[in-house]
């Protein structure tokens, strides 16, 4: 971006814009009265001329709806349903505006620290918000929350995740000021109940780590964002220190997050070579490699249907290296990139839909999604929250295919 005043984040989770292209052709627009016209008029491009009379109509309606409408009408608010209009128009869930006060509370999240009620949320294709992770010691939990629960309602006040800015809003909504309540609206199974959270400080791991049965090592991702990548590099230097066997990633329920959180860590497991590449639509790319240095033991990625985005990026590239087994069942199929951009003005932001990614392979997931090396359907009635190969079939298949891979080295 040449505009100072823009910072660009590549994300792998959205005043009228008029992007004007210079010319040297230009016209005259003049003012009211020929002494106006001597003080207001200035040269434009025929491009900016043309931009002008295609949104006269915009700011005709603004008038009438000033002028006409019964009530009197905030001309903010006016302007921010214009914005929004224009970014739902494409059709694309992933686009969307932020205000000051909405991207303030994004990147809270992302940074893992914020006021609310400690729980990890996501989109289903039909349209729900599910809570697939609740950690621990945080209100939700302590409110009985549970993995799993559909949100149907926040405050009486129906939610929906049919797009990015559905979700923003329930999620806005859930979130407040230290000490105050919030009551969910949960499906569970075929019961609907609502249930009071206090809302209190919270400051989230994306990622754990510990060591199982055998010597295995077992790395949770939750979201490629805030200390994900951190403690994932803390964990492999731990995991070398105590000579473990081999290597189990678990990015079922992930999301997505940021692409540079995602490349430092396939940076660690994998060989010398492209991990990912971007591709905008004038066909420029950007390709994102590994180095030599990797952390060389078998390797088991579990992913699911909620695997999203950065965490295909993953699975694609292990798989595209043959560094490792990808196990567990179809991923989402999440296979753009979105870019953040900021207004230094206001803090005020954008996020939209800027390029598609792909595998060393040429493969890109997007609506297919990456299929796993072994397909392990999750056992119905379990949700994954701690690792547990007793109850988690996924997770005792991929111990399994660990003790496989270190019988054949």
């Amino acid at each position: 971006m040449k505009n100072n005043s823009l910072r660009v984040v590549a994300l792998i989770w959205a005043a009228v814009m008029i992007a004007v292209i210079s010319s040297t052709a230009t016209l005259l627009i003049s003012g009211r009265t020929a002494q106006q016209a001597t003080q207001e008029s200035r040269w434009v491009s025929e491009e900016e001329y043309a931009a002008i009379q295609r949104y006269g109509r915009l700011d005709e309606v603004r008038n009438t709806l000033l002028n006409d409408y019964y009530e009197a009408l905030d001309e903010d608010e006016l302007l921010l349903g214009a914005i929004r209009g224009m970014t739902s128009s494409i059709g694309d869930p992933y686009t969307f505006y932020y205000t000051p006060e909405e991207l303030k509370r994004a990147e809270e999240n992302n940074a893992g620290l914020y006021h609310g009620i400690g729980v990890l949320l996501q989109n289903t294709t039909d349209g729900f918000i599910e809570i697939v992770r609740v950690y621990p010691d945080t209100p939700a939990e302590a409110a009985g929350v549970r993995a799993g629960d559909c949100i149907l309602a926040v405050d009486d006040v129906e939610v929906s995740g049919i797009d990015g800015r559905a979700y923003n809003e329930a999620v806005n909504m859930i979130r407040g000021a230290e000490a105050t309540q919030v009551t969910l609206t949960l499906r569970r199974g075929e019961q609907t109940l609502d249930i009071p959270v206090t809302r209190g400080d919270v400051s989230i791991s994306y990622a754990s780590y510990q060591i199982l049965p055998g010597n295995i090592g077992y790395i949770g991702i939750t979201q490629f964002t805030g200390n994900a990548s951190a403690v994932f590099h803390e964990a492999i230097e731990s995991f070398k220190q105590q000579n473990v066997r081999g290597l189990i990633v678990d990015v079922r329920n992930n999301p997505g997050g940021l692409l540079d959180q995602v490349v430092n860590i396939a940076d660690e497991l994998l060989p010398t070579g492209v991990i990912v590449y971007i591709k905008e639509k004038d066909g420029n790319r950007q390709d994102f490699y590994s180095n030599e240095e990797m952390y060389d033991v078998p390797l088991v990625v579990l992913v699911n249907d909620m695997s999203a985005s950065a965490s295909e990026i993953l699975a694609s590239a292990v798989q595209a290296f043959g560094r490792g087994t990808v196990m567990g069942t179809t991923t989402y199929g999440k296979g753009i990139v979105q870019s953040l951009i900021t207004y230094k003005e206001d803090n005020a932001g954008i996020q939209l839909t800027t390029s598609s990614y792909y595998d060393a392979l040429d493969r890109c997931p997007h609506k297919v999604g990456v299929q796993p090396d072994v397909e392990v359907p999750l056992e119905a009635e379990f949700v994954t929250e701690e690792p547990d190969p007793e109850g988690d079939n996924q997770l005792a298949a991929a111990i399994e295919e660990i003790e496989r891979l270190i019988a054949e080295r």
